[in-house]
């Protein structure tokens, strides 16, 4: 017996909007509303809504940095300290630790 020949099967499409493509059109649409209140409230008004925002996120980032710098002291302090009772410990004890700190790079 013989077989017939089976049709190709229709192969899978692609589905037609990319997940970026989503993203790009968001993107559009603020760009658009963005002109659009430019040209409603001039250019000045806009000047300074968008300098008085970047004002506000220098402020956030500038206190940001001061709490990483703050974080960053403490951590140096008590890793100071933890050096000093290693150095300190007596006994057989402190000096496997010494030994394991050395080790590991550290005292």
């Amino acid at each position: 017996m013989a077989r017939k020949p089976k049709a190709p099967r229709p192969r899978a499409r692609a589905p037609v909007a990319e997940p970026g493509l989503s993203a790009l059109r968001a993107e559009l649409g603020e760009a658009q509303a963005r002109l659009a209140r430019i040209e409603a409230e001039g250019m000045d008004a806009f000047t300074r809504n968008r300098l008085a925002e970047l004002e506000a996120a220098r402020q956030v980032a500038r206190g940001q940095a001061l709490e990483a710098a703050a974080a960053r002291a403490k951590a140096e302090a008590e890793l100071r300290a933890l050096r000093e009772a290693i150095q300190r410990a007596p006994g057989l004890r402190g000096r496997l630790l010494r030994w394991a700190a050395r080790g590991l790079g550290g005292t």
